[in-house]
């Protein structure tokens, strides 16, 4: 508690600084990283961020400084509130407000993102390019997006089109730490009404470094091409996005003393992954071979009386395969198998044929959507809108291990929701049903709920906004809390599902202002989010093969936080600057705390903005983190300095962009309380000089 306190004034110091130095003559839309009244597309009604009854995030990825926005994960750690669970800096997932995994939906290209997200050591795997940016809505958002979304919302908006008939992007990017070459080509086009859009990368990291090491088989290597076709006439907008990627990712191995501390991500995620960390006498390479393809159709059509009826198809393959000698143990997973399909896994054999030798695991998720929605013509007081939603998912392993069993999943849901204009406030009311039905070998059954939401916004004058929202989300069990039955090797437990398990649900209340000067920002949000039958893993104090054996079972929950943001421009032209903190607690009816919370957070940077260059100087400190779920280790408290300049150059009357970045600038030696590599005492990444040049024209 001393902590909190401790960085919470340190906060309150920074901030109340920029009443001396600071004054009242520039805009502020110069200092936010988008502009307020940027549409948000994340919610139905097409209105603002200052509009929104929701509180919604934005990140303009064409902002950034490229060094940052190459890699995607990492960029969005500019967003107040967001950590990430990582396994070293190839796999990565998002933390919002102490929820990540199946309690967060990722939205990719129009469409749920389905990449086996639930594993512990299961990155997002979406590359930085193509992306114009990232919306992010905090709190359930089962209303809008169904089962899962009861962490909140991350909606990745895709790389708009040109209205040039040809522009052209080339970037070639160096990062000194683990020799990584990042190289991107990118073409646009617009032909009277039809556009297209070509984007190409690689990425070739080799092993990164600590402060005092290299940490084998940490590499990451990928492939990616997007491509996008439009149409756009008075009256019909269509919009066709594929997306290919094809990932090779290194599992390092750790230190045997390190073993016991296991790994930390047993709530938030399914552990049916089959990762090999620390097992020392595994002379096999350990990797993931990740192959994901994405295929969507968005269509708008445009009615008269100002209406409009959108519908997305969407389909996607994925493809995972791991390789390296997961020992005797038994299968973990399910074991039945007895109707399994022989023809099929000879035909697959064919079809992911590897030159390296056979994958332990080889898994196939096959992901079909269909997402409608009809928005009714707006007046003055009301809008008004429904829609469903519809995924059926199939899984398959091929492999001679399972990550989770054979299984089909069917959703289907049904929402409507309104928002109200009144003269002092603005009300969102929103209503939604859900059936999710799953199906394997002696099980079928089918899980539903009802969720609602109820937000109010009103304008503090003309310089400040107050929002106040109520909403409730809810999510079926997963497959490996269901039906799991045996090793997970990362953790070197036993566990064991329950098929009984029954939804977790959530019911969260936001409040939040912000207030606007001509040269300032300041944000303040408080949430509490209950959550009932929250599933967890118990250990039971007995032993199978010598392991410890666990059980998922449920309990109550709650978590509690605090999130500030200012920014500000100084009396210096050139000179502004934003700080924020970020502290989340969360503990179990019993009172005993949950897993994989990050510790109290504070951010600070200041930004050097000159005609044709930029720079910056951050520092980020985490608090010591004491609260800790099971299975977890206490981490000490930390100070990291990056720096990162941008400046742009002329070549044949085109721009061309020289960035360059310096990460842990003073070479510390920690550990990230939501690194699972800390518990096999690996280290962060040591310092990194990246540099790049994007050449547009």
């Amino acid at each position: 508690m001393k902590n909190i306190f401790k960085y919470a004034f340190l906060a309150l110091v920074l901030i109340s600084t920029t009443n001396v130095i600071s004054q009242n003559t520039q805009e502020n839309d110069t200092i936010i990283s988008v502009n307020l009244d940027e549409v948000v597309v994340s919610t139905p009604f097409k209105e603002s961020l200052k509009n929104n009854v929701l509180k919604v995030n934005k990140l303009n990825f064409k902002t950034l400084n490229n060094t940052k926005s190459i890699n995607f994960s990492s960029s969005l750690l500019e967003v107040p509130g967001v950590s990430l669970i990582t396994t070293g800096p190839g796999i990565s997932k998002p933390v919002i407000r102490g929820l990540s995994s199946n309690r967060v939906i990722v939205f990719n290209q129009y469409m749920k993102h389905e990449n086996q997200q639930w594993g512990g050591d299961h990155g997002m795997d979406i590359s930085g390019f193509g992306v114009e940016s990232v919306e992010l809505i905090k709190g359930p958002m089962s209303v809008l997006y169904g089962s899962d979304a009861i962490g909140g919302v991350l909606y990745v908006n895709p790389d708009s089109y040109s209205n040039e008939d040809m522009e052209v992007e080339i970037g070639s990017f160096y990062n000194s730490n683990y020799s990584g070459f990042t190289n991107n080509l990118g073409i646009k086009g617009n032909l009277n009404n039809l556009s297209y859009l070509i984007q190409g990368s690689m990425v070739d990291n080799k092993d990164f470094e600590t402060p005092k090491e290299k940490v084998e088989s940490t590499y990451y290597e990928n492939k990616d091409f997007k491509l996008g076709l439009g149409y756009e006439s008075k009256k019909f907008i269509s919009d066709f996005r594929f997306n290919y990627s094809k990932t090779k990712v290194g599992i390092p191995h750790g230190e045997e003393d390190h073993d016991e501390h296991g790994d930390e991500d047993h709530d938030d995620e399914d552990h049916d992954d089959e990762d090999h960390e620390g097992e020392e006498h595994d002379e096999e390479e350990s990797y993931q071979d990740l192959t994901n393809s994405i295929l969507t159709w968005k269509n708008t059509f445009l009615f008269d009386n100002k209406s409009e009826f959108e519908i997305i198809l969407g389909r996607s393959f994925n493809n995972r395969k791991e390789f390296g000698n997961h020992g005797d143990h038994e299968e973990h997973g399910d074991e039945d198998h007895d109707d399994e399909d022989e023809d099929h896994d000879e035909d697959h054999d064919e079809d992911h044929d590897e030159d390296e030798g056979e994958a332990h695991v080889d898994f196939d998720l096959n992901t079909t959507s269909l997402d409608m929605k009809y928005l009714f013509p707006k007046n003055e007081k009301t809008e008004f809108v429904i829609g469903s939603n519809l995924m059926f998912q199939e899984n398959k392993n091929i492999g001679e291990e399972e990550l989770i069993p054979d299984a089909e999943k069917n959703d289907f849901g049904i929402f409507g929701l309104t928002h109200i204009h009144t003269d002092s406030w603005d009300i969102m009311i929103g209503l939604r049903a859900d059936f999710r039905t799953i199906k394997k070998t002696d099980f079928d059954k089918n899980y539903s709920s009802l969720t609602s939401s109820l937000g109010f916004k009103r304008n503090l004058g003309d310089n400040g906004i107050m929002r106040i929202n109520f909403s409730n989300g809810y999510r079926a069990p997963n497959l490996s809390e269901l039906f799991a039955e045996g090793v997970h090797h990362a953790t070197g437990q036993y566990e064991i599902g329950d098929k009984n398990l029954t939804e977790e649900k959530s019911f969260q209340t936001d409040f939040s202002i912000e207030t606007y000067a001509l040269n300032s920002t300041f944000e303040m949000g408080i949430f509490y989010n209950k959550l009932s039958d929250y599933i967890y893993l118990n250990p039971t104090g007995n032993k199978i093969e010598g392991l410890p054996v666990y059980n998922y079972v449920q309990d109550d929950a709650s978590l509690f936080g605090l999130e500030l943001s200012r920014t500000r421009e100084t009396s210096i032209e050139w000179l502004s600057y934003k700080t924020s903190l970020a502290y989340v607690n969360g503990e179990k009816k019993n009172r005993e705390y949950l897993p994989l919370i990050p510790p109290i957070t504070l951010k600070h940077s200041f930004d050097f903005d000159f005609d044709n260059s930029s720079f910056q100087i951050s520092a980020l400190a985490k608090g010591k983190k004491q609260n800790l779920g099971l299975f977890e280790t206490e981490t000490n408290s930390y100070f990291v300095i990056d720096i990162s300049g941008s400046h742009d150059l002329n070549l044949l009357d085109n721009t061309i962009n020289l960035s360059w970045a310096v990460n842990n600038l003073l070479d510390r030696e920690y550990y990230d309380h939501l690194s699972r590599l800390k518990n096999i005492g690996i280290h962060e990444m040591g310092r990194n000089i990246s540099i790049g040049l994007n050449y547009k024209f």
